[in-house]
């Protein structure tokens, strides 16, 4: 990784429900602070998972998924990201179904956050290329993602990795409702 004395890892499937829960309260917290959002069960359904056993674990091995931790010297955890399958978002992979017939083969990118320290020094890059490489040992062909539409920062992170924007869509949300940017990548170099 690009960050001084920072190391990184698979969260294993065994890791102890401490390390999950680190994890899920990492994430929720660079939520919280970045988009104000607090945790909202039907949004947060993946991070719960977490602290699940596969296969109600959308992260783990058995389900085809990755949630990766980067710490710094320290042991605290300064980046994330995960990836699983787009079938464990039924919403998703409906409102794709057309776009996507063999959804078995697209993954979903998500929860790829930095503390704000570690940003615009090569991590985030480094976290979606360890990302891609684990969809790709697990058969995916195809990377999906969305993104917040109103984080002009975030939307231009994702271009910058070479993801292809090719729609919006909205939703109902405590604020009325949002939109979000719809983004793919894939694996093996087709849309690039």
């Amino acid at each position: 990784m690009h960050i001084d004395n920072s190391s990184s890892g698979w969260l294993a499937d065994d890791a102890a429900h401490t390390v999950k829960a680190e994890a899920r309260a990492f994430c929720l917290r660079m939520i919280n602070e970045f988009y104000g959002i607090g945790y909202t069960p039907a949004w947060h359904s993946d991070l719960d998972s977490l602290l699940s056993a596969t296969p109600e674990n959308w992260f783990s091995n058995g389900e085809r998924g990755g949630f990766l931790l980067v710490r710094d010297d320290a042991g605290r955890i300064i980046a994330a990201g995960g990836l699983y399958g787009l079938g464990k978002k039924p919403p998703t992979r409906e409102r794709l179904r057309d776009r996507y017939r063999d959804a078995e083969r697209v993954c979903q990118i998500v929860r790829v956050y930095l503390e704000p320290g570690a940003r615009r020094k090569g991590l985030g890059s480094s976290v979606v290329s360890a990302l891609e490489t684990r969809a790709r040992e697990l058969g995916y062909i195809t990377s999906y993602l969305h993104a917040d539409a109103k984080t002009p920062d975030t939307l231009r992170f994702w271009r910058s990795q070479r993801y292809n924007e090719f729609g919006r869509f909205s939703y109902p949300s405590p604020s009325g409702t949002d939109s979000s940017v719809d983004f793919e990548k894939s694996l093996h170099g087709d849309f690039e």
